[in-house]
């Protein structure tokens, strides 16, 4: 990636994966369509079964791989904090709070930390505090 992330450009848009739902949702909208204005048979409501299939499958695969790597930042969240000497800290942070904190470099961690816990700081909150903007360039 040539740019360098900050937080007004560090939101990710799998533009590919937007592009199949899309497509599957209308191929699925066709097919519900010709199911209710065609003769009813066996093939069509098997094929509109099928199209409603293909946007589940779809739709399922993003979120597995947004809750993978929701795992995969609380492992590194959880290292991070380890090497501080603040693994406790964990538990008291929730989720969104431990993706805006991966941001923040080793050295402002701490304190960024202190404040999100203590003012139980909103994710955006948290992002738009980091100062030393740490980006990441490996998402799904």
């Amino acid at each position: 990636m040539s740019e360098t992330q900050t937080f007004e450009t560090h939101v990710y848009r799998p533009v590919a994966w937007s592009i199949a739902w899309v497509l599957a949702v209308i191929a699925e909208g066709f097919l519900l369509w010709s199911l209710v204005t065609q003769p009813i048979t066996a093939l069509s409501v098997g094929i509109a079964l099928l199209g409603a299939a293909a946007v589940l499958t779809v739709s399922l695969l993003r979120v597995f791989a947004l809750r993978l790597q929701n795992r995969i930042i609380r492992s590194e969240m959880h290292i991070r904090l380890l090497r501080i000497g603040r693994e406790a800290d964990l538990a008291r942070l929730a989720m969104p709070q431990l993706v805006a904190l991966r941001f923040a470099s080793d050295a402002e961690l701490p304190s960024l930390l202190d404040r999100a816990i203590s003012d139980q700081m909103k994710s955006d909150a948290i992002k738009r505090a980091v100062k030393d903007w740490q980006g990441d360039y490996l998402r799904t």
